[in-house]
């Protein structure tokens, strides 16, 4: 049950910071002006530069979890090191940055108050992660509470302004460091080692590597406003309201990599059980946004109903997104190559290197894609639909290169198996929610609630496993309540 556990929590903590995170733009971002929305979207992309080095602890959860315990104060230094530099260089631009960008220089100041907390929870988290998911996962509801007060305290007592919007957000942040040091106290208590923290720093560049992969997927809205228009844009980009429903069933598997590090014993069971969970709430999901396209699309906006096709394509290269990232998990956790020291560039030879090759290909042959589709469709509707179909490629070339690497451990008939269950179930779920057929806020939620209903009973009914699992959960409950 304890990846199970670990994967509930993450999905019920994603789904409380969906329901704080509408409650914080109802109390803070809807009463911001427009520059100064625009404004802090700026200095946020100026902190995703400032934390670039927070790639380091990946190597943290790795050498946590596989038992050297010096992994989180190394870290931790490593952390401080890093925050220090990346402050120093943010204030020496400071001036730069109001200038360039109009905004006001106590503005810029305030985000260089995040960057600590950045760098240290990244750390600290990592560490977390490798041997307690559940716990970190704890800390994110701490976060979105945290902000949320802050956010009712700031909006009732004071006017809201960028400013006390980012004090809320920080004090969030100050609040899970809090809860993070408290659950690593014991961890903390080894002194850094200067072997683990140059392992760290010297084993970063396969990460390094990845970056570009982000850079790169990053260009696909400036090519199709460039070379199309923004219209075309908003078409492209309006679907990842309801894709995203999709891509948080991941969060599901989230137990699984640092289960593997720790013990690779069962790989396979590990495997078929996360991908059945992560399915479960994954494949109803994937068939809702694609049956009801158009009327989930017209709830946000009439016009977005012409970009029906364009969210179903984008609905499975979502549900297929979590099946790659939950194999390269697998492929990633079981590598042990680094277990022991080992020299850099032997890090070439391992699972990390060739997963993280994937995802640079990925992104150059999806941006690819969506740059042939401008080019040859231009400012037409088409061009969001082929765009997507680029990204639905790249991840099926993925899949195949991952495929390869997990052929052994992927039980293929249990996968086939748990899919044709949850297919049949999704299937009459889908019919209730045609019939209420949704063109409200109202309506749509009628739909989800009748039709989520719908869903669980049939699969309770025909899905043995399911079955086990909600009988596992409600004894884990009957302990909570009779040791409570």
């Amino acid at each position: 049950m304890g990846l199970k556990k670990a994967g509930i929590v993450f999905y019920l903590e994603r789904v409380y910071s969906v329901v704080t995170g509408a409650l914080f733009v109802l109390l803070i971002t809807r009463n911001l002006t427009p520059s100064e929305f625009g404004a802090w979207s700026v200095v946020s992309s100026i902190l995703s530069y400032a934390s670039l080095a927070t790639i380091v602890n990946y190597w943290v959860t790795r050498f946590r979890a596989r038992g050297d315990g010096t992994a989180t104060s190394s870290g931790l230094v490593l952390a401080v090191f890093f925050s220090s530099l990346s402050i120093i260089i943010l204030l020496s631009l400071s001036h730069g940055i109001t200038n360039a960008f109009k905004i006001p220089y106590e503005i810029v100041l305030l985000s260089a108050l995040y960057i600590p907390f950045y760098y240290i929870n990244s750390a600290l988290y990592s560490s977390l992660y490798a041997v307690n998911p559940t716990l970190s996962a704890i800390t994110e509801f701490v976060f979105e509470t945290t902000k949320l007060i802050l956010a009712v305290v700031f909006a009732t007592t004071l006017h809201v302004t960028l400013y006390t919007a980012m004090l809320a957000v920080l004090g969030g942040h100050a609040g899970q460091t809090l809860i993070l040091l408290l659950f690593t106290r014991e961890d903390l208590k080894h002194k850094p080692s200067l072997e683990t923290a140059k392992r760290i720093i010297l084993y970063s560049w396969v990460n390094l590597i990845g970056v570009p992969a982000s850079l790169i997927a990053l260009a696909d809205i400036p090519i199709l406003s460039h070379l199309a228009s923004n219209r075309i844009v908003a078409y492209y980009t309006v679907v990842l309201t309801y894709t995203n429903m999709i891509s948080y069933s991941y969060v599901l598997s989230r137990g699984l990599y640092p289960s593997l590090l720790s013990n690779t014993e069962n790989a396979k069971a590990k495997l078929d059980d996360t991908l059945r969970l992560t399915f479960l709430m994954g494949v109803p999901a994937m068939f809702g946004a694609i049956a009801l396209a158009p009327n989930l699309l017209y709830i946000l906006n009439p016009d977005y109903m012409k970009a029906s096709s364009v969210l179903r394509v984008a609905s499975l290269t979502a549900l297929l997104g979590v099946f790659n990232a939950i194999l390269s998990d697998t492929v990633q956790g079981l590598e042990s190559r680094d277990t022991v020291a080992v020299h850099p560039r032997m890090l070439a030879e391992t699972a990390i290197f060739k997963t993280t090759l994937l995802g640079v290909a990925k992104a150059a042959i999806g941006i690819a894609g969506v740059f042939i589709a401008v080019l040859y469709f231009g400012d037409s509707l088409t061009t969001a639909v082929y765009a997507r179909i680029a990204w639905l490629f790249a991840e099926i070339l993925v899949t195949l290169g991952l495929y390869t690497m997990t052929r052994g451990l992927l039980d293929l008939k249990s996968l086939a198996s748990g899919l044709s269950r949850y297919v049949a179930s999704s299937i009459p779920m889908v019919l209730v929610a045609l019939v209420i057929d949704p063109w409200r806020i109202r309506e749509a939620l009628l739909a989800v609630l009748l039709g989520g209903a719908i869903y669980f009973a049939t699969l309770y009914l025909i899905d043995s496993w399911f079955r086990g699992l909600m009988q596992s959960i409600a004894r884990s409950l009957k302990t909570v309540s009779v040791t409570g």
